[in-house]
């Protein structure tokens, strides 16, 4: 079951997702920060919820910090 503090998390980040919707503004590390939120509170991993262009996205020039335990296998360590 979440505690609060993950479904606080879960909250903060959704609420930042819809702002930068609002603005134009999603990128690859915002949707990764909703990602790890979710994925913290369900159990699941962040490359489960990240569609096969936003881990592409991940791994390029400056790649995001990914910890393969936590986040899930991306494309290239497959």
């Amino acid at each position: 079951m979440a505690s609060h503090e993950h479904l606080t998390t879960v909250l903060d980040a959704a609420a930042t997702v819809l702002a930068r919707r609002q603005q134009q503004m999603l990128t690859v590390e915002e949707w990764a920060t909703l990602a790890r939120a979710v994925a913290a509170c369900t159990g699941q991993r962040t490359a489960d919820l990240l569609t096969e262009r936003d881990l592409e996205e991940v791994t390029t020039d400056p790649p995001l910090p990914w910890d393969g335990a936590v986040d899930g296998v991306l494309p290239k360590d497959a």
